[in-house]
């Protein structure tokens, strides 16, 4: 094995101030915050690991977020430290698996997430098998933050549909796409303030399906999950592009 492979860290932490910036009307951080701070520690362990965006960037490639399932005990409040811990924990077909634990200021854990992440060429951002992790398989930590990867969310069947709304600059990340947390804000800003207030998110999980970029127009619809499996309060949604009615990204909350 290659001994600068060897020498790399497989669990990766970072630890964070919550600031007044980050919480909402409670105080609480809501999961969009949170999300960000999951996407930079990822970033920063693929960095770690010179399978990161400037690694990928020279080969003409770079990450998606594909698919994510959040489930939360304990939301932080402002003035919290956090910690996120990260490590990749396999690799099957042509998802890449990324495991969270959130951690409170004495070490316990609050919360965790199972991610699964794409590599797409540059060009013509068509899907690639990540060869490099796959060759690495047997050197990731086999644990696994919740009991379940992330799954595919099946398509609404009889929504209300939501009114349709622009993408702004302020939509936009680094590859010039709207940003996972972004749809993750709209999605949340989509219920009645009543609820926001009164409720909390115990299990949030979406798939990420198309981009969606400057220009475009989206919609949330929305429909109840009626399932003896599911929480009294779960919801299924979809984003929904204008311009070709395309899902962008569906999403599944349920709320306690």
């Amino acid at each position: 094995m290659n001994s600068k492979i060897s020498e790399k860290k497989w669990t990766w932490e970072d630890e964070y101030l919550v600031s007044s910036y980050e919480v909402d009307a409670r105080g609480f951080m809501p999961l969009p915050s949170l999300g960000k701070f999951m996407q930079e520690t990822a970033y920063n362990h693929a960095n770690h690991l010179d399978f990161g965006y400037d690694q990928l960037k020279e080969q003409g490639l770079f990450w998606v977020l594909s698919r994510l399932v959040i489930s939360i005990n304990q939301y932080p409040r402002w003035g919290d430290n956090i910690r996120v811990r990260t490590w990749p924990s396999g690799v099957e077909g042509l998802f890449a698996y990324r495991e969270f634990k959130v951690l409170d200021g004495q070490g316990n854990s609050i919360g965790g997430a199972g991610s699964a992440w794409l590599i797409l060429d540059s060009e013509k951002h068509r899907p690639q098998r990540p060869a490099l992790l796959k060759e690495r398989n047997g050197l990731f930590p086999t644990e696994r933050a919740l009991d379940r990867r992330p799954a595919k969310i099946p398509a609404l069947t009889d929504p209300t549909e939501g009114m349709f709304f622009p993408v702004r600059y302020s939509d936009l990340d680094l590859y010039d796409h709207v940003n996972n947390a972004k749809y993750m804000q709209w999605v949340l800003d989509s219920y009645p303030e009543e609820l926001l207030r009164r409720n909390e998110i115990a299990l949030f999980e979406i798939n990420f399906l198309a981009e969606t970029k400057m220009g475009d127009e989206v919609a949330i619809d929305t429909e109840r999950i009626e399932s003896p499996d599911s929480p009294a309060l779960s919801f299924r949604h979809s984003i929904k592009r204008k311009s070709d009615a395309r899902d962008i990204c569906l999403a599944e909350v349920s709320w306690r």
